[in-house]
């Protein structure tokens, strides 16, 4: 039998966002490369799905839910969100203390549920995923007792260390992709037929949630300038869904499509002509810190990706994807006018793209962090 590593993870689970979905993938990688894992996850009203079933994935990892109090619709949700840490960080180190042995992993990306288990636990690992920009002082404190870090990208490495964290005990491993689902037979004629998407069209396609720092606005804004595209959005929340509807509805040129199950995302970006990563670079962590699962599918589906021009998208795409400059409507129009007319450099970054993301699979993202986490003790 493997080692034992308990992953905490505070989010609704399963859940539509995708820091649910990074949490499955990363509790099946996990196991795949050999532990015994229980994912902790709190216990929230109205989750009732199978989570094996949510994310199409084997019940190779155990899920454990452990006592939350969930406020949310009844209480602002900030408020909400740190009542429902604060009880869910006391459940799940109950539950570690009953469950988890001293030697045991005990990984996390969850800040006060990690901080608490660094006071029992010798092999306590932070996925460092947003950086701190304030709570210096808190952050100190756990990045100084976490026994190590993983970093998700060179820039946050670089910042811990301005920090006094040890490089020795920080990884950098970015985000990942199950290139498996991606393998896909059918031509995009028949994914679009599959999907619903009208034939002799160009389409331009983003999929994942309507954050204004995700720069659908932008992308919405573009689509003004291209009305040879039709630009299909995917995904949001029913309430984001309504503003954006509200906002831009009206345009012949957009389509709104419902979220969509993670299994279907191979189908609707193979029925796109390109894959459109508007994101903001106004805010820090658009522009330095993000890992973006959906850049890695993006780059593993063979279709032709247009991005922001950002540092956190270069260090992960490199020049295999087209860029315009970000949060720019008119740039970014015409970034995507010339992906789709389709030339051989177009062709060319595509396939350079899945060629590139075939060293970020979870199999081998899991089996690196576990080694290092071997190779430090």
């Amino acid at each position: 039998m493997g080692e034992r590593l308990f992953l905490i993870f505070h989010g609704r689970f399963p859940g539509e966002k995708a820091a649910g979905l990074f949490a499955a993938y990363s509790a099946w990688s996990f196991a795949g490369a050999g532990a015994r894992v229980t994912l902790v996850v709190p216990r929230r009203r109205g989750v009732s799905q199978d989570p094996y079933a949510y994310y199409d994935l084997p019940k190779t990892f155990e899920v454990r839910y452990v006592a939350t109090l969930d406020l949310f619709g009844l209480v602002p949700n900030f408020l909400a969100f740190y009542i429902s840490l604060a009880v869910f960080s006391i459940s799940s180190f109950w539950y570690l203390w009953r469950a988890a042995g001293k030697g045991d992993i005990i990984y996390s990306n969850e800040t006060l549920p990690l901080l608490f288990a660094t006071y029992r636990y010798a092999c306590t690992v932070y996925e460092l995923h947003d950086f701190p920009e304030g709570k210096l002082f808190f952050y100190r404190t756990l990045l100084r007792r976490a026994a190590r870090i993983v970093a998700t990208n060179e820039w946050k490495a670089h910042e811990l260390e301005k920090l006094g964290v040890s490089a020795q005990k920080v990884l950098t491993e970015p985000n990942a992709v199950d290139l498996k689902r991606f393998h896909l037979s059918l031509s995009k004629e028949q994914a679009r037929a599959e999907v619903g998407l009208p034939a002799g069209q160009k389409v331009a396609l983003y999929t994942g949630h309507l954050y204004g720092w995700k720069g659908v606005d932008t992308l919405a804004e573009a689509a003004k300038q291209i009305p040879e595209i039709t630009v299909v959005f995917v995904g949001g929340t029913l309430q984001d869904q309504a503003q954006f509807k509200e906002k831009y509805g009206s345009r012949d040129t957009i389509r709104l499509v419902a979220h969509q199950p993670h299994a279907r995302m191979p189908l609707w970006q193979r029925a796109a002509d390109v894959l459109v990563l508007p994101n903001s670079g106004q805010g820090l962590q658009s522009r330095e810190y993000t890992s973006p699962m959906k850049l890695f599918e993006y780059m593993a589906s063979g279709t032709p990706v247009v991005a922001s021009d950002l540092p956190s998208i270069r260090a992960v795409a490199g020049d295999s994807a087209t860029y315009a400059k970000a949060d720019d409507p008119a740039a970014l129009a015409q970034a995507l006018r010339a992906a789709v007319a389709g030339s051989p450099e177009v062709e060319r970054k595509a396939a350079q793209a899945l060629q590139k993301v075939g060293g970020h699979t979870w199999e081998l993202r899991a089996q690196r962090i576990i080694d290092f986490l071997h190779a430090t003790k």
